[in-house]
Order: structure tokens, then sequence, then C-alpha cells
């Protein structure tokens, strides 16, 4: 699809604007995260061994950066966000949580969750030995 610079970019200040989302950032807020999970991967020996430390923390930790793709089969060509963040300080951290998460607990999706209530509520019943 071939879209002027200007509607695309109007498309996405309309976007940001309608769901209260800042544009820039004054600072890069990376590593204010990415030191208090290296700091709770160190404090947690029990649940995490020393070996997968390494692997869980990004050695290169970048803000997640947003792509917007066009919807052309929508009505009045609707953007579709899409967030790119493996990169993110979090991403391997909560990717490994995720996975161990699965182990204990039965939840019906395995790619998304419907409610984070809901999830909330079964962890709280789980019992750790």
């Amino acid at each position: 699809m071939i879209l002027n610079e200007k509607t695309l970019e109007k498309k996405i200040d309309y976007f940001i604007q309608e769901n209260n989302l800042k544009k820039t950032l004054n600072k890069d807020p990376t590593e204010t995260y990415q030191k208090p999970i290296q700091k709770a991967l160190q404090k947690y020996n029990a649940l995490v061994n020393k070996r997968s430390h390494r692997y869980l923390v990004n050695i290169k930790p970048t803000a997640p950066r947003l792509n917007i793709y066009i919807k052309t089969h929508k009505g009045n060509e609707r953007i579709r966000p899409v967030v790119k963040n493996t990169l993110a300080p979090s991403y391997k951290i909560a990717k490994y949580i995720n996975r161990k998460l699965n182990c204990l607990l039965c939840l019906p999706y395995t790619y998304n969750r419907r409610k984070s209530q809901e999830i909330a509520n079964q962890l709280k019943r789980m019992q750790i030995y």
C-alpha cells in the first residue's frame, strides 16, 4: 500500500493522542530497568540457578520500539501497532518466568492471557514447596 508520509504521520499522531501515549522520552529508561533485574537475579539464587543468570539478562538492552502497520482490510485504514520488545531488559526473564509458570499452572491459553486477575488468583492459590 502506498500512503502519503504526512497522512501516515497524522494517523500515528492521532493513534498516540487517542491512547494517551508519549511520543518521545527525555531520557532512555532502559538502564533504570536493567539494574534491578540483575540485582533480583543475584538475590534469588534459589529460584534461578547461577548458570542461567547470563542467559536471562540482555547484554545490550534497548527500549521497545513501536512499529506501525496499516490495516488495509478495515475502513479508514486504521493502524495496527506492533511493539518489538525482544531486546528490552525484561524480555528474557519474563519469557523464563512464563515458561516456569506454564509448567506449574494449568492455564488454558498458551500464547495469550485473557484476564490478568484470573492469573493472579491462580497464583495466590498455588502452593510452593
